[in-house]
């Protein structure tokens, strides 16, 4: 469940989600390009193109159509452990030059599976011409739809697993 903060400038976002796979499995998910194209910031049918160097200090880019809109992703990763942990920018340069930041930890339950623990974080200017409410109003309505994004995102991440486990299977 996703959890908002209204105290700063930043609009925050935490997701917690419990995996039936390992933490090998979720970290490729997260570094091996030919799965990241099918659900990171795009899918199969809506993927133009996308480049990843996935090594710390390397750059990503998305080149995402949708509508007949092109929107373009990219970021860099700043710190990879494997298995364990991934700490990544995202930015849209179309429509900021901003860029803001992904987290995200594995932990492997003893039950088996991977809790992803994962944390977003955007600077939102707050803007002279807002009230303080209005701001507030503004940055949750940002929060609420950023995060039912990424939510559908890895609900799309499952699904390109589950997808791979059977192709192996078979």
């Amino acid at each position: 469940m996703a959890k908002y903060n209204v105290e700063n400038e930043y609009v925050e976002i935490d997701i917690e989600r419990l995996l039936k796979y390992s933490p090998e499995t979720i970290y490729e998910a997260w570094t091996k390009e030919d799965i990241l194209k099918q659900w990171f910031m795009t899918s199969k049918r809506t993927n133009k193109s996308f480049e990843a160097d996935v090594q710390e200090g390397g750059k990503y880019r998305i080149v995402d159509s949708r509508n007949g809109k092109q929107n373009i992703i990219e970021g860099t990763y700043e710190e990879l452990v494997m298995d364990e942990f991934i700490k990544m920018t995202i930015g849209m340069p179309g429509l900021s030059n901003d860029e803001d930041i992904i987290e995200v930890e594995f932990f492997e339950r003893e039950s088996g599976g991977t809790q992803m623990f994962f944390y977003y974080q955007s600077y939102m200017e707050r803007e002279r011409r807002l009230t303080n409410l209005e701001y507030k109003q503004k940055k949750k309505e940002y929060h609420d739809s950023t995060a039912h994004g990424f939510e559908l995102m890895f609900d799309k991440m499952n699904a390109v697993l589950e997808e791979i486990e059977e192709q192996k299977n078979n």
